[in-house]
């Protein structure tokens, strides 16, 4: 018998089902996102199986939110100095001993993009030309 499920997070299958990962009871056909997570490094990005480059910018563009799970955003016309100190707190926390150590004790994992990388790919999605975004669209129907 064959059973499958898409789009469950491996943070979720670490904390509920990890034994079912241990005994070798499910197997990783792929990963739905644009880097590969640590504990996966043989298992394929989505994008990895894209054939063309469209269907590789169709693709980034419906898995570019994932890394965006849930961003931190300030309002336009912020001081870049500002900005700057907001991206370091933020990524300080992120790599704090006691912070980290309570997310481990909670089952969270903590995995932080830096503002950097966060706004290089919103730049990047927003560039995409209009075909493709069209045809994303369509395919998410």
């Amino acid at each position: 018998m064959v059973d499958g499920r898409c789009g469950w997070s491996w943070s979720s299958v670490e904390s509920t089902r990890k034994t079912w990962v241990t005994d070798k009871k499910i197997t990783i056909l792929m990963q739905l996102s644009l880097k590969k997570h640590p504990d996966l490094p043989d298992v394929p990005l989505i994008v990895d199986l894209a054939k063309t480059d469209e269907q590789r910018q169709i693709l980034k563009l419906i898995f570019a939110r994932q890394p965006l799970g849930r961003p931190f955003l300030a309002p336009p016309g912020v001081p870049q100095d500002r900005v700057d100190t907001l991206r370091k707190a933020f990524m300080d926390t992120m790599a704090d001993k006691d912070f980290l150590a309570e997310a481990d004790k909670a089952q969270l994992e903590i995995t932080p993009i830096d503002g950097a990388s966060v706004q290089k790919l919103v730049t990047e999605v927003y560039r995409t030309p209009p075909a493709i975004a069209q045809k994303a669209a369509e395919i998410l129907r």
